[in-house]
């Protein structure tokens, strides 16, 4: 789903580079521009990749800075158009070419190995052509000013074509997965971040060992948000940056699906409890038994009526089905709809901001307890449950 729906799933990246304030505008549409999407459908190909405007997927021109910028938010969206075959239609295709060539051959009694490759090359040119190519969308959001980026697809293949483009597009800037530690690293007070380094398990700077040899951040927290979820009110405040003010009371708790994992005589187990629970004790044997939650569903709720959702990701803090509460501005047939859509982006993306700001807050005192003197106490009262 794409940003402006009601969820999408958000994969967080840090942009490292500078910008000229003075010239980016025009600069990165240009930018944009060179790499935008060219379509395959009056060709043969298989595969086209490139930039389309956020609010027109058929448009890769941006023409001007306002196709692109909102505010200090850079937005566009990434299209890939790929032609698909069947195994079994490309299968059956390769036997009619191999009947017909054996038929102008009679002599031959089977299909030599290099006549076989050039039949299958042809037989696949062939159906591509007839083919029409499947869109996909998949929509970028950049704050310039916070140098956040926001991509909304969890799929690897898709997150390194996008990489892949982005460099090709931006090629004095790069992008670094906006991984647990480093989100760690932002939301923490200064006093702690020594800490946060001391506990810090990765030997280099790398991005990769630092994300696999800090998976504890991940399942040390969504272990202690799930006892809090049945051991406490669940009531926390808003203590980082954002929209939403200081000290803001919301709630935040797991609920509907939680899936771990841990190793078994027969490798690597993986348990999936979803659906209404009532005191989790499926969840508890697990993890009684050394397993741990990798992806658990979190509610954020300031309210009845303001309600967020989404799947976290444990080892990367990725956000899957991200929902938030939607407003949509009035519609009037007389607005004009360039700024009904801007409308429709600010709302999205204030509500956006608000459920990260209080997913940070939840962060926060989860860390400011992980790396403080209270925490053996805390973890030895959740042994204590689980083991009841």
């Amino acid at each position: 789903m794409g940003f402006l729906a009601t969820s999408a799933s958000i994969c967080y990246f840090q942009v490292t580079g500078t910008l000229d304030p003075q010239t980016k505008l025009q600069e990165l549409a240009d930018k944009l521009t060179a790499e935008g999407f060219r379509s395959i459908e009056q060709s043969a190909d298989e595969l086209a990749t490139g930039w389309v405007e956020l609010d027109n997927y058929d448009s890769s021109e941006f023409s001007s800075s306002q196709q692109c910028w909102r505010d200090h938010y850079l937005c566009f969206s990434l299209r890939q158009d790929r032609r698909r075959i069947p195994a079994a239609l490309l299968k059956r295709q390769i036997v009619r070419l191999c009947d017909k060539f054996l038929e102008e051959n009679p002599t031959l009694n089977y299909v030599p190995k290099g006549e076989k490759e050039q039949i299958r090359d042809q037989a696949r040119t062939s159906l591509l052509a007839r083919t029409l190519p499947t869109p996909s969308f998949y929509d970028v959001v950049w704050d310039t000013d916070q140098q956040l980026l926001r991509f909304c697809s969890l799929g690897q293949n898709t997150i390194d074509s996008f990489q892949g483009l982005f460099h090709q597009t931006f090629p004095g800037l790069r992008l670094q997965i906006f991984h647990p530690l480093a989100r760690a690293i932002q939301v923490l007070p200064e006093q702690l971040r020594d800490s946060l380094q001391q506990a810090n398990k990765s030997q280099t700077e790398n991005v990769l060992e630092q994300i696999e040899a800090n998976r504890w951040l991940g399942t040390d927290f969504l272990q202690w948000l799930f006892y809090r979820t049945l051991n406490s009110d669940s009531r926390y405040q808003v203590t980082t940056e954002g929209p939403l003010l200081e000290k803001q009371p919301f709630t935040a708790f797991l609920d509907n699906r939680l899936v771990l994992v841990g190793g078994g005589q027969e490798g690597v187990q993986k348990i999936v409890v979803a659906g209404p629970q009532d005191q989790y004790r499926e969840v508890r044997a697990a993890l009684q038994q050394g397993k741990q939650i990798e992806e658990a569903t979190i509610h954020l709720q300031q309210n009845e009526d303001d309600c967020w959702k989404l799947t976290l990701k444990g080892e990367r803090f990725q956000f899957g089905s991200y929902r938030t509460p939607m407003i949509r501005p009035d519609k009037d047939p007389n607005d004009d709809p360039q700024a009904e859509a801007e409308a429709a982006f600010f709302t999205k993306i204030a509500s956006i901001e608000e459920g990260e700001q209080m997913f940070n807050s939840l962060l926060k005192s989860f860390l400011e307890l992980r790396l403080g003197e209270q925490w053996a106490a805390e973890q030895a009262a959740i042994l204590t449950w689980l083991n009841e």
